[in-house]
């Protein structure tokens, strides 16, 4: 029998092997430089998505200005391009590189329509290799098509209030031994550096007994609050100021953060009314170290019953024509019982026409059972602002988005420095938030485990039913699924204060201002 030549198969194998991976490798060459294009494709087309972004600010008729800007960020990023119209840039020189712009309408909550900006970019690659394959299959291996695409939302202005806590418990030192009231000046102040533009405004109020503060950042006497800084564009001239104000914030009292909440709502509502910022994000930022422990009462009614509207006769005599403050006083909801202090006569905090009355903590921290001031009840109109509120125009539904911020730690016996389920569910339900997390061990907690209904009680003990009473949703202010929700952390006092807020002002920042959406 006729043997085969082993070598001439030897050969045949070999070239068709040889031919085999020099294709292979071609192919590797080819599409490598595509993959290449392709990154360097996503740099320009996201540089120039964010430029154009932030020029159009959200609003038609500055189409031709956004198109100008991306085209000019992707000639500083190395494309050679010019803008030919309206929505397009093309390449003057090299390969023949499109850039198509589209502006697109964005529903979003608090005011019309937002323009986003979304950038198309296309450019053909040519190949060394992959053309052979035409040998083998017709049709144009010549080039690879390119492309990328990025979306921007714009660069919104934003209305911002801070709600800061300057109650006598933010006296209190951290686990590196610096008092929480000045980690947090320290850390504001940095957050007032880097993060805003000229067309954004911030505002600022304080809280201790009352919901904002007097010339020297102490408790104010005024019959009605009204923010320690009013809200103003954030020139360096202005933020110097708030700075200032901040830096001055003496400590004492206790924390009435529903006056607070209550106080900020105005300024926030007239944004919504004001036609130059119908499409700014409006904010709240509250910071707090406790549970609230006084409430505002507005009236002389008012003043003359418990937290719950039961009339009191021991409460009956006195003037309280302007109002009152009712503080919960005792470490424990056994021990508690209401001070109510006026503010006019003797001023905020005097004796005069003084009264005690044994009342359970709970109503002051909660809305279930007390009369409709409360902090839940409060930051619920606030957060859909025009809900229940006169000064909100125009009516309807208008979103604030909440951060809420607790520094402390797990205490049962100091009820003013505790955070626990009780007090992050408090939080959690003013900012409308579904997680909680904790930045001393990075981890989170979920709404449904802090307002447990009944409590949890492992752990911390915690039976107070104010914050469960009606939970889910059953009645009063709860997590809302139509508004905005938003972010809650809590800070272990235990540790590095100013470290962990700095790391929160951080993020938040980052959600405040808008980038990339894809």
């Amino acid at each position: 029998m006729r043997q085969l030549n082993q070598k001439g198969s030897f050969l045949i194998m070999f070239t068709l092997s040889f031919a085999l991976l020099g294709t292979f490798i071609g192919f590797t060459t080819d599409f490598g430089r595509a993959y290449l294009q392709k990154a360097r494709m996503n740099r320009l087309v996201d540089g120039a998505a964010l430029a154009a972004a932030k020029v159009l600010q959200g609003q038609g008729g500055l189409e031709d200005k956004a198109t100008r800007a991306a085209c000019d960020s992707m000639v500083m990023n190395g494309a050679s391009v010019e803008m030919t119209a309206t929505g397009k840039c093309e390449a003057t020189q090299g390969a023949p590189l499109t850039v198509t712009l589209d502006f697109l309408d964005i529903a979003v909550s608090g005011g019309p329509p937002i323009k986003h900006i979304q950038v198309t970019g296309s450019e053909p690659v040519p190949t060394t290799f992959l053309r052979f394959l035409s040998w083998m299959a017709p049709g144009d291996y010549s080039t690879i098509n390119v492309g990328a695409t990025a979306q921007a939302a714009p660069e919104r202005p934003l209305d911002l209030m801070l709600i800061l806590d300057r109650s006598g418990s933010m006296d209190g030192t951290d686990g590196i031994g610096k008092k929480k009231i000045a980690s947090l000046k320290t850390a504001v102040h940095e957050f007032l550096n880097n993060n805003f533009t000229g067309n954004d405004r911030i505002g600022m109020t304080s809280f201790a007994d009352r919901g904002c503060g007097n010339g020297s950042r102490g408790n104010s006497t005024a019959v009605t609050c009204t923010p320690d800084v009013p809200m103003d564009f954030t020139t360096s001239a202005f933020i110097s100021t708030l700075k200032n104000s901040v830096n001055a914030l003496v400590v004492g009292g206790s924390t009435n953060y529903m006056e607070a909440i209550h106080t900020v709502r105005l300024p926030l509502a007239q944004a919504f009314g004001d036609p130059n910022r119908a499409t700014t994000r409006k904010a709240v930022l509250l910071v707090t170290d406790g549970k609230p422990t006084s409430m505002r009462r507005n009236s002389d009614s008012d003043c003359r019953q418990t937290p719950a509207g039961t009339p009191v006769t021991a409460w009956a005599s006195g003037t309280y024509n302007s109002g009152c403050i009712q503080t919960a006083l005792g470490d424990t909801p056994s021990q508690a019982y209401i001070e109510r202090r006026t503010l006019g006569g003797g001023g905020a905090g005097s004796t005069t026409n003084l009264a005690f009355f044994q009342e359970t903590i709970s109503c002051i921290r909660s809305l279930v059972n007390c009369v409709t001031n409360g902090a839940m009840h409060e930051a619920n109109i606030l957060r859909n602002c025009g809900y229940n509120n006169d000064a909100c125009s125009p009516a309807g539904n208008h979103d604030v988005l909440v951060f809420a911020i607790g520094i402390g730690s797990i205490d049962l016996k100091q009820p003013n420095f505790s955070f626990d389920r009780n007090a992050k569910c408090l939080l959690a339900r003013i900012a409308n938030a579904n997680d909680i997390l904790n930045t001393g061990n990075n981890t989170t907690d979920t709404i449904n485990t802090v307002c447990a209904n009944p409590p949890v009680t492992t752990g911390d003990g915690d039976t107070w039913p104010d914050l469960h009473q009606g939970w889910p949703c059953a009645s009063g202010p709860c997590i809302d699924g139509s508004q905005q929700k938003g972010k809650v952390y809590v800070v272990d006092m235990k540790g590095d204060v100013e470290a962990q807020l700095r790391q929160v002002f951080n993020e938040v920042a980052s959600i405040l201002k808008l980038r990339l959406t894809i």
